[in-house]
Parts: structure tokens; C-alpha cells; sequence
């Protein structure tokens, strides 16, 4: 965590590393952009004014690990000391470019050379596991290759947690393996599980919880994805991508001051990345859109905000029965109202007004508000044209009209879009265009490339418009 964190020019006077050392060094590099910069600096100046040594090389290899390049790193770790630390940061170089199999073969040489043999082999699990998932879409296809590296990787996966199953049961990684074989094998509900027990042993394995929050997104469990992206995005070296996801979240149910924090955090580290300034703008624009729900018409999202009954938020008991004599049944009703008049109401205090202002500043509202602002006049939002006729469809696929489109695993944007639009199966789905789908607020290219993609993997397309 921040408050532990060292001071980033002790890195170069490290002759080793192990995991706490690395992370300590990656958490305090990676606490802002300057930060990242100086390091940066740091490293580039010590591998033009610092000596050559094979420690040298070690220590370069994993400040380049830490700032993200990960070939540099490899050829730097080329010219490190055969040790154990030297093998196992280069194997985790090598994953992240995709080379798995110089990951295995790295992770076996740090076995070798001493680092913790159990790690190293669920290390080389969740290889074979990431191996296997890459083969899948050729093998769904018929690819006999692919097959039988599917096969192969998922052998190889399940003997090792077979193997450690006796000291696997108390370690975070044994059952982020489970749950990646879990994913693999089709069974999201177990995958869950598993990622939930690794979570529970190691808070800080982010790629557990990043997978256990996506799963709960894709089960509509968006209270229990926010909770974990929550825990997650409280790391000093959050996954963007952890606070992209937990941004959409909060802005679909209203939280717009709590999805600007997330956007807000990725851009102090990386100011130039486009999906969050994109995101950003569209939730700071949020309280002046209107959409169209089915049979819902012209609902501004900040008033359906403030329509949110208080009952479905964490307050004391004191400060909810105290709301509820005064007839406060919503947040909206709350903005009307002034501090002293709450103060004024028998056995209300300063405890329980702290407590709500703290939960309407958290929602981007305060006291009084209500009675200040004049209310908005609707703006009617643009119709979406109507869509064309029913497309043809493939001889035999008549029947897959008829799925669900909660069938498709969507992510919470996507599905959330297809709810607005009162889309419910896949018949509904294909009528509407490319255009059609992009006229929808929050609907975006990354939305449209994830449907187009689900429906050619049951042979179908979106509508094409004439003209």
C-alpha cells in the first residue's frame, strides 16, 4: 500500500528481488503518472551511467517488467544472473506477451534454482489453463490441431492441481487455477466459487477477483462485481481495466460522482487513455441525457436518481426512522429539505446528519439542492428508426430466433442497451442495424464488435440497411 511504500531510488541498490519487494516497488512506480515518469528516468539513466554487471541487467529487467515493456525486460533478463528470481520475472514476461511456452520453461528453471516449487507449478497450471482457453474458438471450429491442444492443456492443467491438491487447499493461486479450468469447462457458478475462495485467501489477487467481478457482471450480480471491484480498485496499482468495468457500474445505477473517481484514477496514471477520457465525458454529461425506457418515456437518469427510495440505502436506524415519521421516502425528497430543518426534527443530531450528507455527496447531490435548482423542461431524446424487415435466415436456424439474449454473455453496457431497446431474443436482435444499435446511449463500438461477435458464432448478422 501507499503508506509502505519505498522510496524508488533504493530499487537500484537491490542485488535481488522476491514478489514483496517487486510489488512494493511496482505499487509506489505505478502511484501516479510523475511517479511512473521518474521512474522511467531513473531507469534510463542507470542503464546509461551504471555499470553492466549482470545485476545491472537483473535490476533493469524487472524495472522494465514493472513499467510494462516486457520484451526489453526479456532481453535484459538474458544477461542476468542464472538465479531463481532472474528465471521466475522473466517467466511472468514472457506470459504477457503470449509466449507460453518460454513462460513453462522459465517457471521450470526458477523451480530449479530455488524458488517455491509449489508456486511455480500452479504458476505453469494457469499457463497450460491460458493455453487451453486461446485454443478454444479453433476447436469449437474443427480444427483438429487445435483440438487436441486443448485436450493437451487441460490435461496438463488438471494433473498439476491434481498433484498440489494437498497444499493447493490453502493457497489463493490452486484455486484461481480451479476456477480458470471451472470457466473452461463451462461452468460459471463453480468458476465463482473458486475465484471467491482465492479472493478470500489473497485479497490482493487481482486477477482472481478481476475475473470473479466479471462473472458476477455476467450473471446480473452487479452489487457483488462492485463490491470486489471495489476491493480491487483500492490497490495502489489498480487494474484500469478493474476501474473501467466498476465506472460502468456505478453509472448505470446513478453513482456518477463514483464513476468519475474511477475514470478520474485511470487518467492520473495514463492522462491520454482514450477509453477512459471517452467515458468520462459521458458520465459528466450524464445529468443533461435522456433516454427512452420500454414503456418508460423521457426519464432524465439524475431523476431516476433522485426517485431512488432512501430504503434502499445503508443508513442507521435512528436516522431511518427519523426520515420515515418526516415522511422522506426518497432522495429527492431529502435535497428539498435544509440542514437546520432536519436538526429541528425531535432525536435527529449531527451523527445522522452526517451520515446522509456523506450519502447524497456520494451521488453527486447535497442538502437544499432540491429547492434551488428550477426544474429542467424534457428533451425529447431521438428516435431510433424503426427497424427492417426480419432478415433471412440460414436454412435450420430458424429455431435460434427464439433464444434468449441472456444467452450471449454480454457484458452489464451491452446488456443493459438490449434492455432499453426492449430486446429480448435473438429474433428481436437481428432486426436492428449497426446504426441502430450505435444511436443508443452508452452504446459504443465496443458493445457492437461483442454482439457482432455472439451472433456469427450462431451464424447470424445484425440488419443491414439499404442506402
Amino acid at each position: 500500500m501507499v503508506a509502505d511504500a519505498v522510496d524508488l531510488s533504493t530499487f537500484f541498490e537491490q542485488t535481488d528481488f522476491d514478489l514483496a519487494s517487486f510489488r512494493r516497488f511496482a505499487d509506489r512506480a505505478h502511484e501516479s503518472f510523475a511517479a511512473r515518469e521518474r521512474f522511467e528516468e531513473m531507469l534510463r539513466e542507470h542503464a546509461e551511467i551504471g555499470g553492466k554487471t549482470p545485476v545491472d541487467a537483473l535490476r533493469q529487467g524487472v524495472g522494465l517488467l514493472i513499467l510494462g515493456r516486457y520484451g526489453p525486460a526479456l532481453e535484459a533478463f538474458d544477461r542476468a544472473p542464472d538465479t531463481a528470481s532472474r528465471h521466475y520475472f522473466a517467466a511472468q514476461a514472457a506470459l504477457a506477451l503470449g509466449r507460453y511456452a518460454q513462460a513453462v520453461e522459465e517457471f521450470g528453471a526458477a523451480a530449479k534454482a530455488g524458488w517455491d516449487r509449489i508456486e511455480t507449478d500452479l504458476q505453469i497450471a494457469a499457463v497450460h489453463a491460458r493455453v487451453a482457453d486461446g485454443a478454444v474458438p479453433r476447436a469449437n471450429a474443427g480444427d483438429a490441431e487445435a483440438q487436441k491442444r486443448l485436450r493437451d492443456a487441460l490435461a496438463a492443467a488438471n494433473k498439476i492441481l491434481s498433484d498440489r491438491s494437498a497444499q493447493g487447499e490453502g493457497l489463493a493461486q490452486w484455486h484461481y487455477v480451479r476456477g480458470l479450468l471451472a470457466e473452461l469447462e463451462g461452468d460459471p457458478a463453480a468458476a465463482r466459487e473458486a475465484y471467491a475462495s482465492a479472493t478470500r485467501l489473497d485479497a490482493d489477487h487481482t486477477a482472481a477477483g478481476f475475473r470473479l467481478a466479471r462473472l458476477y457482471e455476467q450473471a446480473g450480480m452487479e452489487d457483488s462485481a462492485l463490491d470486489v471491484y471495489a476491493r480491487l480498485t483500492a490497490q495502489p496499482r489498480a487494474f484500469a481495466n478493474a476501474l473501467l468495468n466498476a465506472s460502468l457500474l456505478y453509472e448505470d445505477r446513478g453513482d456518477y460522482a463514483e464513476a468519475a473517481d474511477c475514470l478520474r484514477r485511470v487518467l492520473q496514471v495514463e492522462p491520454n487513455h482514450r477509453r477512459a477520457r471517452l467515458f468520462l465525458k459521458s458520465v459528466e454529461s450524464c445529468r443533461q441525457m435522456v433516454i427512452r425506457e420500454p414503456g418508460d418515456e423521457r426519464i432524465d437518469p439524475r431523476q431516476r436518481m433522485l426517485a431512488s427510495p432512501i430504503s434502499e440505502f445503508e443508513l442507521s436506524v435512528r436516522a431511518r426512522n427519523c426520515l420515515k415519521k418526516m415522511n422522506i421516502r426518497t432522495l429527492g425528497d431529502l435535497t428539498r429539505l435544509r440542514e437546520e430543518e432536519l436538526l429541528a426534527y425531535k432525536n435527529f443530531g449531527e451523527t445522522s446528519l452526517t451520515e446522509i450528507k456523506a450519502l447524497l455527496q456520494r451521488r453527486g447531490l447535497k442538502l437544499g439542492q432540491g429547492l434551488e435548482e428550477a426544474p429542467a423542461e424534457p428533451v425529447e431524446a431521438a428516435p431510433i428508426a424503426a427497424p427492417p424487415p426480419r432478415p433471412v435466415v440460414p436454412p435450420g436456424q430458424e429455431g435460434v430466433l427464439g433464444v434468449s439474449v441472456a444467452e450471449l454473455a454480454l457484458s452489464v453496457r451491452s446488456r443493459r442497451c438490449l434492455q432499453r431497446l426492449n430486446i429480448k431474443t435473438l429474433g428481436d436482435l437481428v432486426q436492428y442495424s449497426e446504426a441502430d444499435l450505435l444511436a443508443t446511449r452508452n452504446f459504443g463500438v465496443t458493445s457492437l464488435n461483442e454482439i457482432r461477435a455472439r451472433l456469427a458464432e450462431r451464424g447470424l448478422q445484425l440488419a443491414v440497411k439499404e442506402g
